[in-house]
């Protein structure tokens, strides 16, 4: 039967903890995805809250109509949909944290569908999502809704979930169908998700 194990390995005032959790089921899903860089900008007009015009330096390779995802310092908004007008980027319909001040430093990325991903959140034992640069992932249903949306904050840590740990499950509502992800840096990156399922 499959199983996941993380370790943990922590110093804190002098003081070592480690712990290994683990983690068995029925059934395991594994991926690995290359995400390309995001193109810096700034947000040179904010309409409201989800709406405004991202300015992008020369070559971002961004169309109208694309899905993309918006990332500042502290904050993102994801699911907006793109009209294009040379550099500038019109934002809107997206969801997440308040767009930031206008004038604000902006990572603006096209989301990259994550092939073969299918399973019931109701069934995770565990999750681990790892990202070499600052990621999102979001989680929807074949409709699509999204169910879930899940970040890796920083370069090279982690996102991780167990059950029995007494918090809830992060996705549920509907099985996962599909999923679209996202880099908020400058430097194309490597996604990986490992799932541990009860079946």
């Amino acid at each position: 039967m499959p199983t996941g194990t993380i370790t943990t390995i922590a110093n804190i005032a002098g003081i070592a903890i480690n712990s290994t959790l683990q983690r068995t089921g029925g059934g395991q899903e594994a991926h690995k995805l290359p995400l390309p860089a995001g193109t810096a900008g700034t947000l040179t007009t904010r309409t409201d809250d989800d709406t405004g015009v991202a300015t992008l330096t020369a070559g971002h390779g961004l169309e109208t109509s694309d899905k993309v995802d918006i990332y500042w310092s502290g904050g993102k908004q994801v699911g907006h949909t793109a009209t294009v007008a040379g550099d500038a980027i019109t934002i809107d319909g997206g969801s997440g944290d308040n767009l930031p001040a206008q004038d604000t430093a902006v990572i603006v990325t096209k989301r990259v569908p994550l092939p073969d991903i299918g399973f019931d959140g109701d069934s995770m034992e565990m999750l681990v999502i790892n990202c070499d640069q600052r990621a999102a992932i979001d989680f929807e249903t074949d409709v699509p809704a999204s169910l879930a949306v899940l970040e890796v904050v920083a370069a090279n840590e982690h996102y991780q979930w167990a059950a029995d740990q007494g918090v809830s499950t992060p996705i549920t509502g509907a099985p996962v169908a599909q999923a679209q992800c996202s880099n908020g840096s400058e430097t194309a990156a490597i996604l990986n998700i490992g799932i541990i399922l009860t079946t």
